[in-house]
């Protein structure tokens, strides 16, 4: 019985995957690197940021500068280019409204919380998730199932009774690694990288208490 539902943010909520991408490819310009739409999908897309940075310095050998710090100068980035242009999907706020009636809410993503509470300020819906996990919350990111695991934890429910709304296949690897079902819709990937999901769709009108009870 699905008695909770965790959302992802970026991809799921917010339409910004580029400007995720953007910023990166600016704050690695400046170390000398340049983050091609291929490097970003493998090291990045869907993953947190500190897990993601420390493969790319490694894997480019930069020198002077740690995760930290590049990651610091990719939020100011991305805080920037959402500050008056913060796209989200059709219809996920009012879908939100309409599940917050009958269950339990979450958000569990791999951004920074800088990046979290500016958006959900911006969208004026942090107040609907009972409970929000940031990168800054966990050691392993997705596709860990640690991020999923601690959501669980917090809200003091059982993983199999929470649905997880995912956009990318390492969000989905990592919610069915904690043992929850998941939902993964084509925002961001096809359906092909999404096999692993319970249920790929491709519009949020297609959930509705039957779907998700059958997923």
């Amino acid at each position: 019985m699905i008695t909770t539902i965790i959302f992802d943010m970026n991809g799921v909520i917010t339409d910004d995957e580029d400007c995720h991408e953007l910023a990166t490819k600016n704050a690695f310009y400046e170390v000398g690197v340049a983050i091609t739409p291929e490097i970003y999908r493998k090291f990045c897309l869907g993953r947190p940021d500190t897990n993601a940075f420390k493969e790319l310095i490694a894997e480019f050998e930069i020198k002077g500068k740690n995760a930290e710090e590049l990651i610091s100068v990719k939020t100011l980035f991305y805080l920037e280019l959402i500050k008056d242009n913060l796209r989200i999907y059709p219809g996920v706020v009012e879908l939100i409204h309409r599940l917050y009636k009958k269950y339990t809410l979450a958000l569990t993503t791999s951004s920074t919380l800088d990046e979290m509470e500016t958006v959900m300020s911006k969208l004026q819906i942090g107040k609907l998730f009972k409970t929000m996990v940031s990168a800054k919350d966990v050691k392993y990111g997705k596709p860990d199932p640690e991020p999923y695991l601690l959501t669980a934890e917090k809200l003091g429910v059982n993983c199999e009774d929470c649905l997880v709304i995912e956009d990318s296949e390492n969000g989905v690897r990592s919610a069915k690694s904690a043992g929850m079902k998941c939902i993964a819709i084509t925002n961001s990937e096809n359906r092909d990288t999404l096999q692993l999901a319970d249920r790929v769709i491709d519009h949020y009108s297609e959930i509705n208490e039957a779907f998700i009870q059958n997923v």
